[in-house]
């Protein structure tokens, strides 16, 4: 195995995958936002909008008759249009709008804050809109507001004549008050401008004309289903944003193909989650419910075992895993059950001793284990449980042999008493011993030994077996765990057959339903298949 690590882009499954994995968060946020949107909107008081528009003419009548200059002819458009709107901002313009209009509220700072005027682009219009909760009310307000403007305006247009005129005017009779003043050049000259003045006052009309008042007004608030629509849209957006920003976080594996990349070995075999009433029993699923889709699955495990086992030979496997609670003592013990059921002699021994767990399986407290054999306090014979184990149906079909073989057993070897010291015990030379008589007396030795990365027990004991099988759970597992896994794997002597699954989901489960897709006139080619390995193996 190499130490570098392949990194595959993710692909267009894959983050369908992702989204199927955290369809819950993304369906909680897609269903929360709405309803908080609706809620809001709900709570919110009705407002309705009325809306004008006032006409801006480029054109100027009286200085077009008197052949006089238009300053704003070289004024840019969207300035001059710009201008207009806030000068209709003015609170001049709102107080005399709240004092034309009959609503008591009315204050030009209360008639600025519910309303705009607005320059729209590329034409000479100003749109003037109002808000308010009566609609009647809306709709006078911006009609008002736009008829005040165009006064305002006309006022301002004309502010200057009045005040040329003004002033023209008491000159003219200061020079009638003079003696010879009315016979004057300036006096005549004076008289002209006045008559010139009156005229463009006279002429003088309002650049604004309000060309659309506001018949009805429009609710602009709440926006019910503009909200919910919204906030679907943003439900999703950030439903998605928290899915992958989890899952990116999230370290745990969480399938087969993830594993089989980190930890590079053969996928064995996907065990499915056992019944409950079996884990809170600690029973196991190959004795209580042989038929049951997880007993297929070790039946698979068991084949696939022999598949990858039949050039190398071993018979003396560890189970073991990286962490603890990830399900690799019932792994084992259900494996050791499928294989004496198969008719094999099957020596099932607990070196897990600082959690051993084997012997609450078969109810084996109390009797002496592997450390009294040790330390001399009992012999191999009187720890070992003898548990003969009825072949099932499905075994004899498929060998095909039907009889022809011995009935399977299966023996434990229960953990005993816990030593002091486990590391050092697990390295002891009576351990290797017993290890060797085990593997001469059974047909294969499985051994339940403690996860790799908490003690260094199950490094001490790959030194004295043929082969490993590490278990790994699915959404329990990191990534950063398997990594290291694999550099301690690395390490190790033993021969790695490969790795299984546990907690797998049924739908992932290849085969679990494998056995029942077998025609009747295949039974028995498979049955000789499954015998050769046999014979192959015990030849070995």
């Amino acid at each position: 195995m190499s130490n570098v690590q392949t990194s595959i882009a993710p692909t267009l499954p894959d983050y369908f995958r992702v989204i199927r994995r955290r369809k819950w968060i993304i369906a909680a946020c897609v269903v929360l936002l709405p309803l908080v949107a609706l809620l809001l909107s709900s709570r919110q008081q009705e407002i309705y909008q009325g809306s004008s528009e006032v006409y801006l003419s480029p054109q100027n009548l009286a200085q077009a008759l008197t052949n006089t200059g238009d300053s704003s002819f070289f004024q840019d458009a969207e300035r001059f249009a710009e201008t207009q709107a806030d000068l209709a901002s003015v609170p001049e313009v709102a107080g005399r709008v709240c004092t034309n209009v009959p609503w008591p509220e009315c204050t030009p700072l209360e008639l600025l804050a519910n309303s705009e005027v607005e320059a729209k682009p590329n034409v000479d219009l100003l749109e003037f809109r109002v808000r308010n909760a009566d609609p009647e009310l809306a709709a006078t307000l911006a009609t008002e507001y736009a008829e005040q403007f165009r006064i305002y305006r006309r006022e301002i247009d004309t502010e200057a004549l009045k005040t040329a005129l003004v002033k023209l005017e008491e000159r003219i009779k200061e020079l009638e008050q003079t003696r010879g003043g009315t016979s004057s050049q300036l006096y005549a000259s004076l008289v002209d401008k006045e008559q010139e003045l009156r005229l463009l006052e006279a002429l003088q009309t309002s650049n604004a004309f309000v060309v659309r008042p506001s018949t009805a007004a429009v609710q602009v608030q709440p926006k019910t289903t503009r909200n919910v629509i919204l906030a679907i849209m943003f439900g999703l957006a950030f439903g998605l944003l928290f899915a992958f920003l989890w899952e990116a976080l999230d370290t745990r594996l969480r399938s087969a193909d993830e594993i089989t990349e980190r930890m590079r070995l053969p996928l064995l075999g996907r065990i499915p989650r056992p019944a409950r009433t079996l884990q809170r029993a600690n029973r196991l699923t190959m004795i209580e419910d042989p038929n049951s889709v997880q007993a297929e699955a070790f039946r698979m495990l068991r084949t696939n075992i022999d598949f990858v086992n039949l050039e190398r030979g071993a018979r003396t496997i560890m189970v073991t895993s990286a962490l603890e609670q990830e399900g690799k003592s019932t792994t084992v013990a259900n494996l050791a059950v499928a294989m004496a059921k198969a008719g094999r002699h099957v020596v099932l021994v607990d070196l897990d001793l600082r959690r051993p767990f084997v012997g609450r399986f078969f109810r084996l407290e109390g009797r002496p284990g592997i450390t009294d054999v040790i330390l001399g306090d009992a012999t191999l014979e009187d720890a070992l449980a003898r548990l003969p184990i009825q072949r099932g149906e499905k075994e004899t079909l498929l060998d095909g042999v039907n009889g022809a073989r011995a009935e399977g057993v299966l023996e434990v070897l229960p953990s005993g008493p816990t030593p002091p010291n486990t590391g050092e015990f697990v390295g002891t030379r009576s351990l290797a011993r017993i290890l060797e008589e085990l593997k001469d007396r059974g047909d294969v030795v499985l051994i339940d030994a403690p996860p790799v990365l908490h003690v260094g027990d199950a490094m001490a004991l790959s030194a004295v077996v043929d082969a490993m099988l590490v278990v790994a759970r699915l959404r329990v597992v990191r990534r950063s765990t398997v990594d290291e896994l694999v550099r301690l794997l690395e390490t190790t002597p033993a021969t790695k057959l490969g790795f299984v699954i546990t907690d797998a989901d049924l739908g992932e489960d290849y085969g679990v339903s494998y056995y029942y897709k077998y025609r009747p006139q295949d039974l028995p080619r498979g049955a000789r298949l499954a015998q050769r390995l046999r014979e192959s193996a015990s030849r070995r």
